[in-house]
């Protein structure tokens, strides 16, 4: 009896266990972002979404969990040809991730090594059909290219691209020192065009000045002259004004004692006579009958007269 009641307490365990083991092996916990590909006997059932589930063990089996998030991956640096046979090295890194489960697991025997290849070789294409000149400035060119071209392509792998980014580009050292000197002989060039046009403007700045200085200098002389030339006129204008008040007066002089000048006129030219080495003077007769006139010289002769 007691070795049949060990031999059964052993049987329990052994059961206990087992069931233990099935109930644990049985449950599934799917986390967020993920999702569980049940089989039956080798056959796909279901996918199984977030959250706790209990699958029967033996007979069916969650093969795979497959994370649906978004998956950065580094592609290995490769060695393309352009256009212009040169090597270069390029490395870029793909954004990605899952959108059909069943093509992802079932139609492709490594989906993301089948869109590292594609990717790989769609470069080729892109950078062979370009210039090392064109390469080095048109990294956001190739990207949006090898993008287009490899989502078209991964669909078919239960794969989205979400991103393609070139992280470098390089070239031999040889090309690479090549290209410094031709950079910097550019660099050059452009600042001896620079300093060149710098000379240039400052010569033409230099020369409107001049002109322009010339052209102030004319105009200031201009309005010299046009201003003396006025102060002349207007010069001239007052002398012709002056002479002619005296003409005018002159004349309004000879309307009122015209005679009375006359007879002073013959004054001052006996006396002019006068002064002369002659001694004796021959007048005629109306001279001395005008001279008899004027107030004192009558009164003079007047006087002789009346001596004789």
């Amino acid at each position: 009896m007691n070795i049949l009641s060990i031999v059964l307490g052993v049987v329990a365990v052994i059961v206990i266990l087992i069931i233990a083991v099935i109930l644990f092996t049985s449950v599934a916990i799917i986390h967020t972002g993920e999702v569980g590909i049940v089989e039956r006997l080798g056959k796909y059932v279901q996918t199984l979404q977030p959250g706790f589930h209990v699958v029967p063990p033996i007979i069916y089996r969650i093969t795979e969990v497959v994370n649906m998030k978004q998956i950065p991956l580094k592609v290995d640096e490769q060695e393309v040809i352009t256009k212009d046979n040169v090597v270069v090295r390029i490395s870029e890194t793909l954004k990605y991730h899952i959108t059909d489960v069943n093509a992802y697991v079932y139609q492709n025997k490594d989906s993301v090594l089948s869109m590292v290849q594609d990717t790989r070789a769609n470069l080729r294409g892109i950078i062979g059909n370009m210039d090392l000149n064109d390469v080095l400035n048109g990294t956001e060119t190739i990207n949006q290219t090898l993008f287009t071209q490899i989502a078209e392509t991964t669909a078919g792998y239960g794969l989205n691209v979400d991103r393609v980014n070139i992280d470098s580009i390089k070239v031999d050292t040889t090309i690479q020192d090549s290209m410094n000197k031709l950079l910097r002989a550019s660099r050059e060039k452009e600042a001896n065009i620079m300093e060149a046009e710098g000379h240039k403007q400052a010569a033409i700045a230099k020369a409107e000045g001049e002109k322009q200085a010339s052209i102030l200098e004319a105009e200031a002389n201009k309005q010299t002259q046009i201003l003396q030339a006025q102060g002349r006129a207007e010069s001239q204008r007052l002398i012709a004004e002056a002479v002619k008040d005296q003409i005018n007066s002159i004349n309004a002089g000879l309307a009122h004692d015209g005679d009375m000048y006359l007879k002073y006129k013959n004054v001052e030219a006996l006396e002019s006579l006068a002064k002369g080495d002659a001694n004796t003077v021959v007048l005629p007769s109306t001279a001395i009958d005008s001279l008899g006139q004027i107030p004192a010289v009558g009164q003079v002769l007047a006087a002789t007269q009346t001596k004789k």
